[in-house]
């Protein structure tokens, strides 16, 4: 469980780490996310973890990417939320979309979430009289 005062530090700091990652934004995900089972020193940990990983965009990474607590907490977190499209992968880091991604055939933003490419039927040339 976070505070108020703790929330508004820890986000202050993860802001100096990762600029990008705006201090309104990270108070949102950690209010959202304030009953977590976590103590707050696990949690300051995740998330000093999460923002040293360039390949974390958003600070929601914290929540949903398990490798970033200590293992003794591990255990006792909320399960990830499962990728929309691939049976079996978790949402947000599914190897499955990100091999679509290096693919070029689903955009980076739709890493486990629902994707439903254009069809080649579309760009067809129409056919001719």
């Amino acid at each position: 469980m976070i505070t108020h005062s703790q929330a508004t530090a820890l986000a202050n700091m993860l802001h100096e780490l990762r600029p990008k990652w705006s201090i309104p934004s990270m108070m949102k995900v950690l209010e959202r996310n304030a009953q977590h089972p976590g103590t707050f020193r696990d949690l300051a940990l995740a998330a000093v973890n999460a923002a040293r990983d360039p390949k974390v965009d958003t600070p929601g990474g914290i929540f949903t990417d398990h490798r970033f607590w200590p293992e003794t907490v591990r255990a006792s977190l909320p399960k990830p939320p499962p990728c929309e499209d691939h049976i079996g992968k978790d949402a947000h880091n599914c190897a499955s979309c990100w091999a679509d991604v290096k693919a070029g055939i689903r955009p980076r933003d739709l890493i486990g979430r629902h994707y439903e490419p254009e069809s080649e039927e579309d760009h067809d040339a129409p056919a001719s009289p």
